[in-house]
């Protein structure tokens, strides 16, 4: 498996994360409103960094 595609696959857990901790307000220990929004767009915005990267680290077929 080439490490672009792991770190792809990495990135979109972080994405997924993102998600669950924006919509159910649980990272760990319960969130308020605030702390869940902050958190789970951090983690989407990093996640989507992490699958550009891959990607773009994919198609000039760096290894």
């Amino acid at each position: 498996m080439n490490k672009n595609i792991a770190y792809g696959i990495i990135g979109f857990g972080y994405f997924l994360i993102g998600i669950f901790t924006w919509k159910y307000k649980y990272f760990i220990y319960q969130l308020d409103d605030i702390k869940a929004t902050l958190f789970g767009i951090l983690f989407i915005v990093y996640g989507l960094f992490r699958m550009y990267r891959a990607i773009k680290a994919y198609r000039n077929g760096e290894k």
